[in-house]
């Protein structure tokens, strides 16, 4: 039997998974939930390890693939959750991931990637407490990529990827695994 990848979840403290289409919108809604919080509270917000800022801007010929960007989605997670989430949750406070490991395995979805594959990719993150998905339309205009996971996406594989994440979102929240904020 295979023992789990995932990192220790302290007992105190409560992990808030939040997805966004609209990277602008992340930081804005993270607060909106921790407005309710009487606990102490905390944001983790992407690329928290700057994998991605480091990128921005490459060649057409050397933006990494689908899988490439998974792998390094997760590394940046794995990052956050070491020295942002879990420090948080083990002083007891209420932390709110924006993104987290949906958004990771959205881009898999809409990239096509094999859904076992994903699975182990993501298999070290503790699930969060609860989940939830900014119901917004978003804006005409695609934010630059450095505004979100989503847009880096976009820009990355040169397609607006948007509609799909939110039909990804749409389809986790009719089985329940996440509501609307």
């Amino acid at each position: 039997m295979r023992r789990p990848l995932g990192l220790k979840m302290p007992a105190s403290g409560r992990l808030i998974s939040l997805d966004v289409v609209d990277g602008r919108d992340a930081l804005p809604a993270a607060k909106k939930l921790l407005k309710s919080s009487s606990a102490e509270t905390g944001i983790s917000i992407w690329d928290a390890s700057s994998i991605f800022f480091e990128m921005n801007g490459l060649e057409v010929s050397d933006r990494p693939s689908p899988r490439t960007i998974v792998l390094l989605y997760a590394a940046d997670l794995f990052f956050r959750l070491r020295w942002e989430i879990i420090p948080a949750l083990e002083e007891g406070k209420s932390v709110v991931a924006a993104p987290y490991v949906e958004t990771g395995l959205a881009f898999g979805a809409v990239a096509g990637l094999p859904v076992k594959w994903m699975t182990e990719v993501f298999r070290f993150a503790p699930k969060a407490a609860e989940g939830f998905r900014l119901n917004r339309a978003f804006s005409a205009k695609l934010a630059a990529p450095a505004a979100g996971f989503v847009e880096f996406c976009s820009s990355t594989l040169n397609q607006d990827l948007r509609p799909k994440f939110v039909s990804y979102f749409d389809d986790l929240e009719r089985r329940g695994g996440c509501r609307s904020v």
